[in-house]
């Protein structure tokens, strides 16, 4: 019985158990502590917090971060050297307070460097400068890209604030950025700054040309990918089976042309079928390139976005699209801010539920499309939709009870107690269940050591005596000389008629006849008397 109501009290606790909120820290730049117990959206409840480095007083929060009028996080000065000490932290506000202990001799962030500078040196290689408050307990890492290409990434010296680029090219554009972390020689970090704005020295030359079918309604085209171009160029293009015309719609960046937009209309159709010509002209000679767009067409997000709750008590999404029996939809949701959620929908289908949402999450709910293959494809989805919300966050964190829980604890724990006092009458009264939970051990004994092994029926009268037997003590016969049985002869034979000898050898009263041939010591005293005779 005690086992039962062990495991009856686990499983009650686990449903009742409260965990305390999430609080994270972290150094930043060696010149405070930035605590915060937002990470799971906007707590609902306004909490204060409090907090002391080991040896030190506790200390107020001065400085809180906020969100929606709502306490959030806090950033408490420190010393470079406090981060060595255990630091302890109070949340204040729900039913009793939160305490946690947290160690930040590797939870410290620096601020990204300063002053970046990049120039060609006298030998004619690219240096990258900067700036950083710590110098020998500094580790940087320099990430740079030519004309907007992938980024490739660097270590530097520990302590060193530049960066060389062995004889850059002059018809590339160069991007410089750096971060920093604090190093093992000064306790080290898992942190790394973030980047610093990148510097930019060059320009891109180059004249890939690239185009795509936005929405068919127009053929975009750009030629900015690798960066701004270093001059101004023409535009011209057709279909197959088409006329050249030029362009009329012209995209600047930094009073550069980069692009154009070619509408699509009944004079110039836009079938995306058909090879598409582009020519660029501006410089030496003209870029002519040739386009397959059947698969490159990008549609634009849907529009007039509803959520709302059904009548069947689930949430219903719902968006319209220009395009219906062509497109894939794809919706992406979240609660209370947490990680995006992606699920797919029937292709033609413009709505999504979501089952029994709860009353306690925000949703956020954005949809994107896509041409289906029923209709050519394409390699390009539409940007998302702007979101739509629904409900209202009621959690501090994953781990935190809101402020109606407080009200329900006293009940809760009032079941639980009635149902261990029901379990445990039960236990008592019942005395089949009592069995079952707890079985009886059998008790040896001499009187029950059949039913102790359960024998069977038929083995048990085979074990039982049919037959009553009387206890006989037996002694021994004696011993009786030639001489005594002659004397005796004369006064025997006179008896011998009638009369018999009873020979004391056992309480049984049994009478044997001394002319029986049976009896051992008559055929005994017989024998011995006819061998003297002879």
């Amino acid at each position: 019985m005690s086992t039962a109501l062990l495991l009856f009290l686990c499983l009650i606790g686990h449903v009742f158990a409260k965990e305390p909120p999430d609080v994270q820290c972290l150094i930043v730049h060696l010149q405070y502590v930035s605590c915060s117990w937002n990470k799971s959206g906007t707590p609902a409840v306004n909490y204060t917090f409090s907090s002391w480095f080991e040896g030190g007083d506790e200390i107020p929060c001065g400085d809180y971060l906020r969100e929606n009028n709502l306490n959030t996080g806090c950033n408490r000065p420190c010393n470079r050297m406090d981060g060595f000490d255990t630091f302890y932290t109070v949340l204040s506000g729900g039913n009793k307070p939160y305490r946690n202990e947290h160690k930040l001799k590797d939870k410290v962030k620096l601020n990204p460097p300063t002053n970046l500078t990049v120039q060609m040196g006298a030998d004619s290689n690219l240096w990258f400068y900067w700036n950083q408050t710590s110098t020998n307990c500094v580790d940087s890492e320099v990430q740079f890209r030519k004309n907007k290409r992938k980024w490739e990434n660097s270590p530097v010296v520990r302590g060193r604030q530049s960066y060389c680029i062995n004889l850059p090219s002059s018809s590339f554009q160069y991007e410089l950025k750096v971060r920093s972390q604090l190093s093992h020689s000064c306790g080290g970090s898992l942190f790394w700054s973030d980047w610093s704005e990148p510097v930019v020295w060059g320009s891109n030359n180059s004249t890939d040309v690239q185009c795509l079918i936005v929405h068919q309604q127009y053929v975009s085209c750009s030629w900015n990918k690798s960066g701004t171009p270093a001059g101004n160029y023409t535009f011209s293009s057709w279909f197959h089976d088409g006329n050249e015309t030029d362009c009329s719609d012209y995209l600047r960046e930094n009073n550069m042309i980069t692009g154009c937009n070619r509408p699509c209309n009944a004079s110039q159709p836009c079938d995306r079928f058909r090879t598409f010509y582009t020519v660029l002209s501006g410089g030496n000679k003209p870029y002519r390139n040739t386009h397959t767009l059947k698969d490159k067409v990008k549609l634009n997000p849907p529009t007039n976005l509803t959520v709302q709750m059904g009548a069947d008590s689930n949430l219903w999404f719902y968006w319209n699209q220009t395009f219906t029996s062509c497109v894939d939809s794809e919706v992406q949701f979240r609660k209370n801010k947490r990680k995006w959620e992606n699920s797919k929908v029937l292709s033609g289908r413009q709505s999504y539920c979501i089952n029994l949402p709860s009353s306690s999450f925000q949703y956020e709910l954005q949809v994107r499309s896509q041409l289906s293959d029923y209709c050519g494809g394409s390699l390009f989805w539409s940007d998302w939709s702007e979101p739509v919300v629904w409900g209202s966050n009621n959690s501090t964190d994953s781990y935190s009870v809101d402020n109606s829980m407080s009200v329900w604890t006293p009940v809760l724990y009032a079941v639980g107690a009635l149902v261990l006092i029901l379990l445990a009458l039960m236990l008592v009264q019942n005395e089949r269940l009592r069995i079952i939970l707890i079985p009886v051990l059998p008790k040896p004994s001499l009187d029950n050591i059949e039913d102790w092994f359960q024998l069977s029926k038929g083995l048990k009268e085979d074990s039982q005596a049919t037959y009553n037997e009387r206890a006989c003590p037996v002694r021994e016969y004696i011993y009786i000389s030639p001489s005594d049985n002659e004397s005796s002869d004369s006064s025997d034979s006179s008896d011998s008629s009638g009369l018999s000898v009873t020979t004391d050898q056992t309480d049984c009263s049994v009478s044997i006849a001394v002319n029986d041939q049976e009896d051992p010591s008559t055929a005994f005293s017989s024998s011995k008397m006819s061998t003297e005779n002879d």
